[in-house]
């Protein structure tokens, strides 16, 4: 290596600091932390008459980041753009160079595991930013932000609900949840009967036996009905036994002599799971480790960045030769040559997997494997960890031998089995099974076996009982399950599955019920109005052609542009199909949910608060009922809704969230009369604490512990030089630093992260800092004063423009201010749709009536 000073950018400082370790002194690693431009929050920002261009905007807070950046590129001789592998880390990387500038020689460097031979290796062989792959991820992005922002207003206005939005996958997998929860609600439950006897071998073991046919007939049991309806689909030649048949059965057969007529005995081997995808990454941490998806893909990003694992966004299967050979050397180190499989396994990616993610499976990183117990990891990094490592050896390693054992055994006319499983050779067992969706599962691949037994040998009876079964409705999803779905039918990628999922959950339209997934009446009440008039753009194949659109995009084999122009323009596309909507009067229609169980008299309706139904009026007015918020579509009956109508108008009992911290005592979730608030405790001695909006807005997963930071506000942070107390507190204008009268505003936008996290060192540093002037960027009145949004055009020859100030949005024309009917004021969706002419009209009647 010669002596130039070359600058690496990455994403996150953890990153950063590993790949640091891998680099001589004439190197600097500095961190981008993320995406530093991004499209603006408040309004859609394509352009979609000028080739969808996007608007973007540096992300907020970001302008310092940048200033540095710039700074450490003047010293620098050439400059590697080292984000991630994927469409994501290229876009960061695109949006780096369209920002800063270069102008030395720059490079993308890529690499999909950080070890000093992958950083060395990837330092020779850098290569220019991948045009296809930028425009695969804003033709994402585009597409997303087109969806979102065209159907969000639509639902708004139909549904009377400004909390929802619509997604284009996030929608499709709303779809799933709610069409298998249909399913379970006109599932039709029927009862089944069998027997089971207990019996005792010649060596006195006791086994079991179950009833399998009566009088030549077999027993009709769970296969034998339909598992989506229900319904029984058994044939003449099946015997389906009710209580007073299998009863009679039973009784006939207590004093009968037990004989072994038979016994089968099946060798069969089963071949390890191939390594981890993304996907099967995810769906084994949900069942296994209980971790979700989102935390799942935190955790693996922590381990890739510190350089334990290879990168952790790909949908392929494969082993590289260096991964191979490490993963058949520990096996061989730790288990011996035994459990090693007689050649190396080689694992091919999906035929559309092509060129959006890393093009090796999820495994430990570098040409030896750490073993967890070795690492410094602890908790659920290196339970995870821990998994692909073994899942990664379990893929080399010998199948498991194993032996079923079927055993006949006849009473009178009836026949009764037996079967036990022998693990013959654990082969990879012994590293790695594979989690099962039921909590109540073992996850070791455990034997059952029988004692031994010999054709024509009489087993005595020890019991014998009938058992009850009855049909089970279809499962719902789990999220392990929902993201193997997902994958099967080609929605989504593998970095799109976590943030499915979560936005689901934070939108309130699923809610945990154990480890299933649940649609609310919210999330019914959307997915049935997308069902009704836009059902095409939540069509599994329509959703999954995207998908593979978006892969030909990234190939270069299809256009950016003429793909967007498809999507949404013309008759058939987005724009039209919505404008369309948005001028039908199908308001109660579309509020109105189409729920099989629930009566037409007395149908759930969504409005502004949620699900409602409606009462008898009272005193000439109409009663609106809110449903309690336990209530779920799949488990309450229309019994239930009419109690709650008859019951009339009732005061929401406040939500008990645990025991507070602050002073021992219950926290309830309440509704005031400003919005809803946290209290710990009662009376006058109460502690109180406004749930701030994006709270109210997301998952109450961990409700109780972000009750518990608000409710213990203010921090002490500890005390300046002279012994006054620095407080961290929120208050009427947001979060808050003060130290004797002296204060300083906290970030806004962050969710309160900067309120919770300042140190006093800190807080004293901003404390020394000048107080901004009023005018000044950052102080009050620059945050208040206007900002023009868009320029709508020209009127007596002066340009007409709307620009959005401390009230909301106004025109401006000329120098001149005019402000618009109420309706305009906060709503973004008309400011997009104001015409010159309506702005024209406003104008007049605004000088009409100043006359």
């Amino acid at each position: 290596m010669d002596d130039s000073k070359v600058l690496i950018i990455v994403e996150s400082p953890t990153k950063a600091k590993t790949i640091t370790k891998f680099l001589p002194s004439t190197y600097t690693v500095v961190a981008s932390k993320g995406h530093i431009r991004d499209l603006p929050e408040n309004h859609m920002a394509i352009d979609v008459a000028n080739g969808f261009a996007c608007e973007y905007q540096v992300v907020e807070g970001k302008e310092s980041l940048i200033r540095e950046l710039k700074k450490s590129l003047k010293g620098a001789d050439k400059l590697l753009l080292a984000t991630d592998e994927d469409r994501e880390g290229e876009s960061i990387s695109w949006h780096l160079a369209e920002v800063l500038k270069p102008k030395i020689p720059y490079q993308r460097m890529v690499f999909h595991e950080i070890t000093k031979s992958a950083i060395q290796k990837a330092l020779t062989s850098g290569r220019d930013i991948d045009e296809n792959l930028v425009h695969a991820q804003e033709g994402r992005r585009v597409v997303d932000r087109l969806f979102g922002y065209t159907l969000s207003p639509t639902l708004w206005k139909k549904l009377a609900n400004k909390k929802l939005s619509a997604g284009r996958v996030q929608s499709v997998g709303l779809r799933l949840t709610v069409e298998r929860e249909r399913q379970r609600i006109d599932f039709s439950q029927s009862t089944y009967f069998d027997a089971k006897a207990d019996l005792l071998s010649s060596s006195k073991q006791g086994f079991e036996a179950r009833l399998t046919s009566y009088e030549g007939m077999s027993l009709a049991g769970g296969k034998d009905f339909d598992s989506i309806t229900g319904a029984y689909k058994g044939n003449g030649k099946k015997l389906l036994l009710d209580r007073e048949k299998v009863d009679a059965i039973v009784a006939e057969l207590k004093g009968a002599s037990y004989e072994i007529a038979d016994i089968q005995r099946k060798p069969f081997v089963t071949r390890p799971s191939i390594p981890f995808t993304t996907s099967t990454l995810q769906q084994d941490a949900i069942k296994k480790l209980r971790i979700s998806a989102s935390d799942t893909m935190r955790i693996a990003q922590k381990l890739y960045e510190s350089g334990y694992i290879t990168y952790m966004r790909t949908d392929s299967p494969t082993l590289s030769q260096e991964g191979t050979q490490a993963a058949r050397a520990l096996v061989k180190r730790l288990y011996g040559d035994d459990y090693l499989s007689p050649s190396a396994r080689y694992f091919a990616a999906k035929k559309n997997s092509g060129a959006q993610e890393a093009h090796e499976a999820i495994r430990p990183s570098g040409d030896s494997f750490a073993i967890p117990s070795e690492t410094n990891l602890s908790g659920k990094d290196l339970a995870l960890y821990e998994l692909i490592w073994k899942r990664t050896l379990a893929s080399q390693m010998a199948d498991a031998k194993k032996a079923t054992t079927s055993v006949s055994i006849k009473a009178k006319d009836a026949l009764f089995t037996a079967t036990g499983t022998e693990i013959v050779f654990p082969g990879f067992l012994r590293a790695y099974v594979e989690g099962s969706d039921d909590p109540d599962a073992a996850l070791e691949d455990k034997e059952t076996l029988l004692p031994p037994l010999s054709v024509g040998e009489i087993c005595p009876l020890a019991s014998l009982t009938s058992l009850e079964h009855q049909t089970k409705p279809p499962a719902r999803y789990t999220e392990a399950s929902l993201v193997q779905e997902l994958e099967n039918r080609g929605i989504g990628r593998p970095s799109t599955y976590a943030t499915i999922l979560k936005t689901l959950m934070d939108r309130k339209y699923v809610v945990k019920e154990g480890s299933a997934l649940a649609p609310t009446f919210i999330g019914f009440g959307v997915c049935q109005f997308l069902e009704m008039h836009f059902k095409q753009f939540i069509d599994y194949d329509f959703t999954s052609n995207m998908e593979n659109a978006l892969d030909q995009i990234a190939e270069g084999e299809l256009d950016k542009v003429a793909f967007l122009k498809d999507f949404f323009l013309g008759d058939q596309g987005l724009e039209n199909q919505n404008k369309v909507q948005m001028e039908k009067d199908n308001k109660v229609a579309s509020k109105t949910l189409s729920l099989s169980h629930i009566s037409e008299e007395n149908p759930v309706m969504i409005g502004p608060y949620g699900p409602y139904v409606q009462g008898p009026e009272v005193d000439g007015k109409g009663q609106y009922i809110s449903l309690p918020n336990t209530w779920l579509p799949g488990s309450i009956t229309d019994e239930d809704v009419k109690a709650l109508i008859a019951k009339g108008k009732v005061k929401a009992e406040p939500d008990e969230l645990g025991i507070g911290v602050v002073k021992g005592e219950a926290v309830q979730l309440m509704d005031g009369r400003f919005g809803p608030y946290w209290q710990e405790g009662s009376g006058k001695d109460a502690k109180r604490a406004s749930v701030p909006k994006w709270v109210a807005d997301s998952s109450r997963e961990h409700e109780l512990e972000i009750a518990n930071r608000y409710l213990s506000l203010p921090r002490i942070l500890g005390k300046d030089a002279l012994g006054n107390d620095v407080v961290a507190a929120k208050g009427k204008f947001g979060p808050f630093i003060e130290c004797n009268g002296e204060y300083r505003n906290l970030n806004k936008r962050d969710h309160d992260a900067q309120l919770f996290s300042i140190t006093l060192e800190e807080a004293l540093a901003l404390l020394a800092e000048e107080k901004p002037k009023p005018g000044k960027k950052g102080s009050a009145r620059s945050k208040s004063s206007a900002s023009v949004v868009r320029e709508v055009g020209a009127f007596e020859k002066e340009t007409v423009s709307v620009a959005d100030g401390r009230y909301g949005f106004y025109l401006k024309v000329g120098k001149s201010n005019i402000p618009l009917p109420a309706k305009y004021k906060k709503d973004q969706t008309l400011i997009d749709a104001l015409t010159l002419d309506e702005a024209i009209e406003i104008i007049r009647a605004k000088r009409e009536k100043d006359k």
